[in-house]
């Protein structure tokens, strides 16, 4: 598929999206979601989304954060996307969900996304595995959490749980991920974003970690010179890139793309969703093209992709939950 016939895809499926949630779900999750059905490269079917949406609504507790309209229909798009079964798989994932808690990961909008990430990563589905699968989840988040205590928090779980994914030892990867937060300071401050981007980093698995983040800094400097600014949760999509191809590969088609988005009316107000997305979809080609990425780092960068949007819904949903919370007292 190129770019125009992507672009066009996702303006449609956008329009069809705000037609039936624009009162109830926010501009950013339905560009998001957007991009997450249009890179699954399936028919799209509202009344399959839809029917999922509304079972999710009805068989969860009015109290849980996925009561949270935009967390839930970020959800609905993940399973409808990935999965032939929706409905049965959003039953299983609650499984995973509720020994997630059990393990000691706090009920969270972040919660939620783990236990999607974890789930898709079963091949069984059976109880043993899924207990393994959690446990290598909290020890890794445990890790981190004492290398970083004051950083690491609800954000950090799906990328715990993609990492707990990967194979090497526990400790090798979280070596990894102090160095690329170390060595990031040169572009970065201190904070969540930092980490963010060196977990995405030590997620990808590259041999040669120095070459890794001289090619982040230069994606830094580049895109400022190119005016193009990111900023807060969506500044990590320059790990993805890092891992994905040197600025002189991906840069032009990346803007160009980025350039055609902004220019859409309905989009031209949201520049940062606008670049996640341009990203996604000239690397969605890269793929398709056996062009510049393998499979196994096209797939590395998918569930990157996937987290990171994830956890962007997952704050607009905690930040949404806190308001009420506080409206109510």
């Amino acid at each position: 598929m190129d770019t125009n016939e992507q672009i066009k895809q996702y303006l449609s499926i956008y329009e069809q999206l705000r037609k039936k949630y624009r009162w109830r779900v926010s501009n950013t999750s339905l560009m998001m979601l957007a991009g997450q059905l249009v890179a699954a490269e399936k028919p799209f079917e509202l009344k399959r989304l839809i029917s999922l949406n509304e079972k999710i609504k009805k068989e969860s507790s009015q109290f849980s954060y996925i009561q949270s309209a935009d967390l839930r229909l970020m959800l609905t798009g993940l399973l409808v996307s990935n999965f032939d079964e929706p409905k049965k798989s959003f039953d299983d994932m609650m499984l995973v969900y509720e020994k997630l808690i059990e393990a000691g990961f706090s009920r969270s909008p972040h919660a939620y996304i783990a236990a999607y990430a974890l789930y898709v990563s079963l091949d069984t589905g059976s109880e043993e595995e899924m207990d393994e699968h959690v446990k290598r989840a909290k020890s890794m988040y445990s890790g981190m959490k004492k290398q970083h205590f004051f950083l690491t928090s609800h954000e950090d779980y799906p990328l715990s749980v993609l990492l707990a994914e990967e194979e090497g030892e526990e400790e090798e990867l979280l070596d990894d991920m102090a160095y690329y937060y170390d060595q990031l300071h040169i572009v970065l401050a201190k904070g969540n974003n930092r980490q963010f981007l060196s977990q995405i980093l030590t997620y990808g698995r590259q041999d040669n970690r120095q070459l890794l983040v001289q090619n982040t800094v230069t994606w830094l400097d580049d895109l400022k010179t190119n005016k193009i600014k990111l900023r807060g949760n969506h500044l990590p999509i320059v790990g993805v890139l890092a891992l994905a191809g040197t600025p002189s590969a991906l840069l032009n088609e990346v803007k160009e793309t980025y350039e055609q988005l902004v220019a859409i009316k309905s989009f031209k107000w949201h520049k940062d969703l606008c670049f996640m997305t341009a990203v996604r979809f000239v690397l969605q080609k890269k793929v398709e093209e056996n062009n510049v990425l393998d499979v196994g780092l096209a797939s590395t960068i998918e569930s990157i992709l996937q987290a990171q949007q994830a956890a962007v819904l997952a704050a607009i949903s905690a930040g949404a939950a806190a308001s009420a919370s506080s409206s109510n007292n």
